[in-house]
């Protein structure tokens, strides 16, 4: 930045101009004297001074992001989930079975996984937290996620299912 000469005024272009009163502050330190000439030349080295204050921005791929492709693929299969919970859920609880109730199961555990990863990839951050924390969150997230998905095939294979469930809390006739 500061070995580029300046086009224009000084007022044109603030940052250059910045950069060259730290250039020309360096030199005058160093028992040159401070003056235009210093601030309108180009730098012959790279000054030490600007080489710590600016800050250096790292773009890394985006979790989940697979060999760094587009996330229009996941963000398209993501809203055709939520359309399908619209079909699947009444049709699996008007109907009830085995295959309903695991289609339900898998969709709405993908729903809320998705759903939370999104979460706490942009509020657990590793700006904010360090590299660790937002690891071991999304590492809880998807012990949590499978977690709840073993649990509702237990419930589905070995009790009476999810349609099963919400047709007997339906039934339920509150005691008078």
């Amino acid at each position: 930045m500061a070995n580029c000469m300046l086009r224009g005024s000084l007022l044109s272009k603030p940052a250059m101009a910045f950069a060259r009163t730290l250039v020309a502050g360096q030199a005058a330190t160093k028992g040159q004297l401070f003056s235009a000439a210093v601030l309108l030349a180009p730098a012959a080295r790279k000054p030490q001074l600007l080489a710590g204050t600016v800050r250096n921005f790292a773009v890394s791929p985006v979790r989940g992001s697979a060999a760094g492709g587009s996330h229009v693929t996941l963000w398209n299969a993501e809203r055709a989930l939520s359309l399908a919970l619209l079909g699947v859920v009444p049709v699996g609880l008007m109907f009830p079975s085995q295959v309903g109730d695991t289609l339900m199961a898998v969709s709405i555990v993908m729903h809320q996984h998705w759903g939370l990863e999104a979460i706490v990839t942009d509020y657990v951050r590793p700006i904010l937290f360090g590299t660790t924390v937002p690891k071991l969150a999304h590492g809880l997230l998807l012990l949590v996620s499978a977690a709840t998905l073993g649990g509702l095939f237990y419930f589905n294979y070995n009790d009476i299912g999810i349609a099963g469930f919400v047709r007997k809390i339906w039934a339920t006739k509150a005691k008078e």
